[in-house]
């Protein structure tokens, strides 16, 4: 368990988009002075996959494209691979409806994380707006907002991913919301960015439950440039 000594949030400033998305590089404003790597931890603090760095004058800079994984042991890559339909930050009730691929071995990363020698020093936090951070640490209390958020999936083999599919999502007692999900993806085997822009959120009773997404479409990522990297540094 990691104590939390102070929070600093930073927004980092993407400049460039380059090779299908896959790198993105930009400045990070009022970076501490220490040069960190940006990793994956799809198997855990044990086995962190470098993607980047950020330098001393807070300039970043990852990649997505080749990266491996041979070295982490089969056991331990069996306990947190699992199958593309249950990867992604939300889920079709129903697996029929998702369609073709749901099958295939993949991992979500749901969070960059910063290491300073060989130390977790910090967490990224990727959304269009601010306001979505508290949701994305806390959606039982803070409400979601309309913008986007991203993260990073793995998956074993290319797939084409175009489907809408509902689910129902508790609002009260009384009540299930129908929700929607629009899966827009074109995934390479490999590490992927992708994107969720919410577009429409239910208002709930604040004294039952926060306010959630109730239309979401899951996407490749649209634009680096509306991407602000929110750090917090333990």
């Amino acid at each position: 368990m990691y104590k939390i000594k102070i929070v600093v949030t930073l927004f980092f400033l993407l400049e460039v988009s380059v090779a299908m998305g896959q790198q993105l590089s930009g400045q990070i404003e009022n970076h501490p002075k220490s040069k960190m790597d940006l990793v994956l931890m799809p198997f855990g603090m044990d086995y962190t996959i470098s993607i980047g760095s950020v330098d001393q004058k807070g300039q970043f800079s990852v990649n997505l494209t080749g990266l491996d994984f041979g070295s982490v042991p089969e056991e331990v890559q069996s306990m947190f691979g699992g199958e593309l339909g249950y990867s992604f930050f939300f889920g079709c009730d129903d697996s029929q409806e998702f369609g073709a691929g749901f099958e295939i071995p993949a991992m979500r990363v749901d969070y960059i994380r910063m290491n300073r020698d060989g130390q977790w020093a910090g967490t990224v936090f990727l959304v269009s707006d601010e306001n979505l951070r508290p949701w994305l640490e806390d959606s039982g209390y803070n409400n979601a907002v309309k913008g986007s958020f991203y993260e990073v999936i793995y998956v074993e083999a290319d797939v084409s991913i175009h489907t809408i599919c509902g689910a129902q999502i508790y609002a009260s007692d009384e009540e299930m919301v129908d929700v929607e999900y629009d899966f827009q993806l074109e995934l390479k085997a490999g590490f992927n960015w992708v994107e969720y822009e919410i577009l429409e959120v239910f208002e709930t009773n604040p004294e039952i439950r926060a306010s959630f997404p109730s239309k979401v479409k899951i996407q490749n990522l649209q634009n680096p440039a509306e991407m602000k990297w929110i750090g917090t540094y333990y």
